[in-house]
């Protein structure tokens, strides 16, 4: 196979638009909600804000719908909550100026005032608020740094006279009301693997040239997770051979490192239960709760197994090595 001059996969970043692939079930059900309050709970390099990116996207056009993507990374009390705030609407000031509202009308210093000009503004303009916010383990440490923030954030958005708020998180963050239980976000489904694999949404002629038994092989052996399939399809792009691919990928540190911190954010219980089906120990009778939701162990005809390969190795080399040193 000859080598093209140009790599398709976007590793380490966010995307949206023509770059994004798969996840449309998730956001049909998140855009098609009639809950007001939903919530997102996955793992690291999982997809969660180009999720919320591509539902910023799909929304933005719509007058009747101001989507406002919030990242809050790094907000550890109320000053730096506002200012990522103020972050947002910046962000969002071409989609402000579409719908004839001007930044100036909802921007201030104070978190509280500003979304309270804001719920004015779209109340009089007939337009509901989707409010998109990443990073959503902050929460627990401002809460923490400030009780009862989050609590009076909440409140804010509900005087909204209409708002919807998403939000994403690892599993470990815990919310009380006015959410519920998150909706996991795990592997993708075979066929949008496949089509994150080929590029589907490039012109054929920037596409890879990639068979369809080694997509299939790739596919299986990162089991649908999106960080893996493009690490491992921009190094089969690259050397041209997909079994070397793979074999980069295995002894990838930063792969290595991603396998390591998702495994931290489980519970004692379920990281019991992952090492025990690393060794065949987990038949079909156990019960996999979340690790299934969170695409890091699948069904197969003799009971439950690890999901990729990577991790499969990874939890035996833990192990050997013996989990108490590290855990």
């Amino acid at each position: 196979m000859s080598v093209a001059a140009a790599v398709p996969f976007v590793i380490g970043q966010w995307v949206c638009g023509p770059r994004f692939y798969g996840r449309k079930a998730e956001i049909a059900e998140l855009l098609g909600s009639r809950e007001l309050w939903l919530w997102i709970a996955g793992l690291r390099r999982i997809g969660k804000t180009s999720l919320l990116k591509q539902m910023d996207y799909l929304t933005g056009s719509d007058g009747r719908i101001l989507p406002l993507f919030w990242d809050l990374q790094g907000a550890g009390g109320v000053e730096e909550l506002g200012l990522t705030f103020t972050d947002a609407l910046l962000d969002a000031e071409e989609t402000m100026a579409r719908q004839g509202i001007a930044l100036e009308e909802v921007e201030d210093g104070d978190l509280f005032a500003s979304l309270e000009k804001l719920a004015h503004v779209l109340k009089r303009r007939g337009t509901e608020l989707l409010l998109l916010c990443d990073e959503a383990d902050e929460l627990g440490g401002l809460d923490r740094a400030v009780p009862g923030l989050a609590a009076r954030l909440w409140q804010a958005v509900d005087g909204f006279a209409a708002a919807r708020v998403v939000l994403a998180s690892s599993p470990r963050l815990c919310l009380a009301e006015p959410f519920t239980a998150p909706r996991f976000l795990g592997a993708l489904t075979d066929e949008e693997a496949r089509a994150l694999l080929c590029q589907s949404q490039l012109p054929d002629a920037a596409r890879p040239v990639f068979d369809a038994a080694g997509m299939e092989k790739l596919r299986e052996q990162c089991g649908n997770h999106p960080m893996l399939l493009q690490i491992a399809a921009k190094r089969w792009h690259e050397v041209g051979d997909v079994d070397e691919a793979l074999r980069q990928v295995a002894a990838d540190r930063a792969v290595q490192h991603l396998l390591a911190v998702d495994f931290e954010l489980l519970t004692g219980a379920e990281q019991q239960l992952l090492r025990s089906v690393a060794r065949k120990q987990g038949g079909p009778a156990v019960d996999a709760g979340r690790l299934l939701d969170l695409g890091l162990v699948r069904h197969d005809p003799r009971g439950l197994a690890v999901a990729n390969r990577f991790l499969a190795a990874w939890l035996r080399q833990e192990s050997e090595a013996g989990f108490g040193d590290r855990f």
